[in-house]
């Protein structure tokens, strides 16, 4: 048994529908934060743009492009001082940054390779050298100042332009003092080698796994604007030569060491008062994306957790702390600095290491004479932009709630009233008719203009003309009496009347009487199945195209010679109306419409057939004058078995299929007929439209 469901039930099943307002606006505000990093990537650009404005055309602030070549030492801002002790847990934020440096001795198996980095925490630098090297040789401690060992020489100008070269020699693993080569004349003018201890320098040799640490500690004010290192490796401990060199500004560094870059204090005056929009940092690099200067921070103080558990769900969740790989980084590198090396603004969206937030950097290139010498990179996260979604969101479910709260009561009102509409049509229509298909109540019709009143209103008419289909058939009785009666008597007369007559003559009177009496009982019953014949022929019925002007004048001459005392006034156009129809069905309808005309005209007055067409449809129009339709009977003529007339007819029977058959061949070409009276009652006239094809 199928379950009932009730239409209110039904309405507020469908109240849940309100529920998509929310993944509407979910998806909207997916759109939205499309919208928002496009705007903050355009903001960006234009922050990079604003803050390398003052800085183009400033030479002494920007190497110039040769110079760019030369090899340079970055020197890294640290947060904290190192611990002298030849590990590499102080320097693990930095170690990502530390630059390569190799050469192959000649043997494929044990090439020379190092990593140095070098960094500041106020009034030193701290420096590292973490060297691959598979045989480590230390220096002989009765030979104190022998080079035949693994040894690093740091070379550099001291503020007086004076290059120096310290040299770091171990005789075993941990702390130690490195010294300086001073070559004296004695006082017979031979040279000799004096060493000169530094005490002011730390350094402390660590042995590894694949080589050896070596970590440096040098105050500020001995270096002046340059520095090299330059690595020695000595691998056999017998012979004790060297084996491999390797510098970090190439087989020079012990002429030209090469230059140390830091962060310009001037420059960083000049950026810092862009950089006071909370979580936005700035960098300015040189033409090898070196950093020159930065400011600003990416963290940011973001509001406390205001949100439920479905916002967390729908939404990624905002972090305040992440994993930010740049921070103090010595070089950046990326599709949007080599852009702007180019002299063209770009961007790049990044992902923080731990996919905590999401980075947008932006670069605009700094101009020096017309080239691009330096670049100044815009950062920032989209923290701010998760934060606004969550809380729109958050705004969204909640007026949603309300909606989705609100629609469902005035829904379960308006079902409510609904079904009390409803069930009171299914009262009346259960009582309008009795149980053997009579009509004995009447249907209240409503004045509503909505489908429920259009329904009620229909249900009435259809009563209404279901009475007078009623009435018809029990009037149909009477009227299929009589023409029955009148052949039937015919016949059972002449036949009666045969029986008594001897006469030839008489006889052949008699018999033609009751052929004429069966012809008539003949004529009815054609009648009778007319309208069912046409409907099936209809099925097979083919159409081609005719001349219809052509058609309907043939028509019209033909009814004046049948009805000659009828005065026909055809309207038929000039141009030739040619279209796709069955003519013979379309005669018939014609031959019924006219037919009609004549029976119900007034004596002496003409019965008018026009044709007319356009672009859309055309149409035949049929007019005559005489009584009017009775109120209403214009919906009804063209149904089966309706008819106007009241008076017997013994000549022809009449059973009120004509115009029925007029509606089938009108709707079998697509049209629509209708009748109507003329002004002020004075006629009839029936329209045939039917569309142009």
């Amino acid at each position: 048994m199928p379950i009932k469901i009730s239409i209110k039930t039904k309405l507020l099943m469908l109240s849940i529908a309100v529920l998509s307002i929310p993944y509407v606006g979910y998806e909207y505000l997916r759109e939205m934060e499309q919208y928002l990093r496009d705007s903050l990537e355009a903001s960006l650009i234009d922050s990079a743009i604003a803050v390398s404005g003052p800085l183009h055309n400033k030479d002494i602030l920007f190497p110039p492009g040769e110079q760019t070549i030369q090899p340079s030492i970055f020197v890294h801002k640290l947060t904290h001082p190192i611990q002298m002790d030849g590990y590499t847990d102080d320097w693990m934020s930095y170690l990502s940054w530390s630059d390569t440096y190799m050469k192959d001795s000649g043997n494929a198996l044990d090439p020379l390779i190092y990593k140095f980095i070098i960094s500041r925490y106020q009034q030193y630098y701290y420096a590292l050298l973490q060297v691959q090297d598979s045989q480590s040789v230390f220096r002989l401690r009765e030979n104190p100042g022998a080079l035949d060992n693994d040894h690093v020489i740091l070379s550099f100008k001291n503020y007086n332009g004076d290059l120096k070269h310290y040299y770091f020699s171990p005789a075993d693993s941990g702390e130690f003092t490195p010294f300086e080569l001073i070559r004296v004349k004695d006082q017979f003018g031979v040279e000799n080698n004096e060493y000169d201890y530094k005490t002011n320098i730390g350094a402390y040799w660590r042995q590894t796994e694949t080589g050896y640490n070596l970590e440096i500690r040098i105050p500020v004010n001995l270096i002046s604007g340059t520095l090299g290192v330059t690595v020695s490796d000595v691998d056999d401990p017998v012979e004790r030569t060297v084996s491999s060199v390797v510098g970090t500004a190439g087989s020079q560094t012990w002429f030209d060491p090469g230059r140390v870059l830091q962060s310009s204090l001037v420059i960083e005056e000049m950026i810092e008062n862009y950089a006071r929009i909370e979580g936005r940092r700035i960098w300015v690099l040189n033409n090898n994306g070196q950093v020159l200067a930065t400011t600003g921070s990416l963290t940011k103080d973001l509001p406390g957790p205001t949100f439920n558990l479905l916002y967390s769900l729908l939404l990624p969740p905002v972090h305040q702390r992440f994993s930010d790989d740049l921070s103090g980084a010595s070089r950046l590198q990326g599709d949007e600095i080599s852009t702007a090396l180019k002299g063209i603004p770009g961007s790049r969206w990044r992902t923080s290491p731990d996919d905590r937030a999401i980075i947008l950097s932006a670069a605009a290139p700094v101009m020096i004479n017309n080239m691009p010498n330096g670049v100044v990179v815009v950062e920032e996260t989209t923290s701010h932009i998760q934060i606004q979604q969550r809380e729109a969101m958050a705004s969204l479910f909640n007026k949603s709630l309300f909606v989705f709260i609100f629609v469902t009561l005035l829904l379960l009102i308006f079902a409510t009233r609904l079904s009390i509409r409803i069930r009171q049509l299914e009262r009346d229509a259960a009582t309008a008719i009795d149980q053997h298909g009579r009509v004995v109540g009447g249907f209240r019709t409503s004045d509503s203009t909505d489908e429920i009143g259009d329904l009620s209103r229909n249900y009435a008419a259809m009563l209404a003309r279901l009475k007078e289909y009623n009435k018809y058939l029990e009037k149909l009785a009477g009227r299929l009496s009589h023409e029955l009666r009148t052949p039937m008597t015919v016949v059972q007369s002449s036949l009666d009347q045969l029986k008594d007559v001897d006469s030839v003559s008489e006889k052949g009177t008699y018999l033609e009487r009751a052929r004429e009496g069966i012809r008539r009982l003949n004529t009815i019953v054609m009648r009778l199945s007319e309208a069912t014949r046409l409907e099936q022929a209809l099925q097979n019925t083919e159409r081609r195209f005719e001349n219809v002007n052509d058609l309907i004048s043939k028509c019209t001459e033909g009814y004046r010679v049948a009805f000659p005392d009828v005065e026909f006034m055809p309207n038929i156009p000039g141009p030739v109306l040619t279209r796709n129809v069955a003519a013979d069905l379309l005669v018939q309808m014609l031959d019924k419409v006219v037919k009609n005309a004549i029976d119900f005209k007034s004596p002496d007055s003409p019965i008018e057939i026009a044709l007319m067409g356009n672009e859309k449809s055309w149409e035949i129009k049929v007019v005559n004058y005489g009584p009017a339709l009775p109120d209403s009977m214009d919906e009804q003529l063209f149904n089966s078995m309706i008819s106007l007339r009241d008076k017997k007819d013994d000549t022809e029977p009449h059973l009120g299929l004509g115009l029925y058959i007029v509606r089938l061949v009108v709707e079998f070409h697509g049209g629509v007929v209708s009748a109507q009276n003329l002004p002020n009652e004075k006629g009839v006239k029936v329209t045939m439209v039917f569309p142009h094809e």
